[in-house]
């Protein structure tokens, strides 16, 4: 952790699935740290699990005491990072693989509300032995509609096909990099009877989005 590379902006926070640190009992722990010479309580957020606990075991080395020896928690999605940036924190440092910004916390909380209503790209689709993405069946009042299924990162993917074994999804992603690429996705998708295309599902339509919105 010497060297954590470049300062980072809000525009580079990296998508969710981020992770916060918690206490045995789950709670979430704040240093208390000097910040523009004053005392300030900081929380921490990490682009992956592995780097928080890398943290975590030297922090005390970096004067962040309260922060050691912690577990990582995932926050899935830029809901859960906002809720987290507005807990007690009055700022936020946030470490990634290409560097390191610290924020204040309501800056956070702002671009995570802004960021959850924006489609994350990159976006992660299952892709069978021929490069086709299966639809999945979702049970509404009067029927049965075909959904596009999208994550946000590989982790939410494998952790919705954990969930939902019965589908019996492939195990390989496809990657959708631009705006182009979603456009094609869902024209295929429509081609194939989708209706709707949801990124990170959870509970069913909740967040659907109308395949007819992504091509336009």
């Amino acid at each position: 952790m010497d060297d954590i590379g470049r300062e980072l902006s809000l525009d580079d926070l990296p998508s969710p699935p981020l992770f916060k640190l918690v206490d045995p009992e789950g709670r979430d722990v704040f240093q208390r740290t000097g910040v523009g010479g004053e005392t300030a309580r900081v929380g921490a957020l990490f682009s992956d699990r592995e780097l928080a606990g890398e943290f975590s075991a030297g922090a005390a080395e970096h004067g962040m005491e309260n922060l050691s020896g912690l577990d990582p928690r995932a926050l899935s999605d830029w809901g859960a990072v906002g809720r987290f940036a507005l807990s007690g924190a009055d700022f936020v440092l946030v470490v990634s693989g290409r560097g390191a910004g610290l924020f204040h916390a309501g800056d956070v909380a702002q671009k995570a509300e802004e960021m959850a209503g924006e489609i994350p790209l990159p976006l992660y689709m299952f892709s069978d032995e021929t490069g086709e993405a299966p639809l999945i069946t979702v049970e509404v009042e009067d029927g049965e509609v075909l959904v596009a299924a999208l994550f946000s990162s590989p982790e939410n993917a494998s952790d919705f096909r954990e969930r939902a074994a019965h589908l019996n999804l492939p195990d390989s992603l496809g990657t959708i990099e631009d705006t182009d690429g979603l456009r094609r996705h869902a024209l295929i998708a429509r081609e194939a009877g989708a209706t709707y295309a949801v990124v990170d599902p959870a509970s069913g339509l909740t967040e659907a989005i109308p395949v007819e919105e992504l091509i336009l």
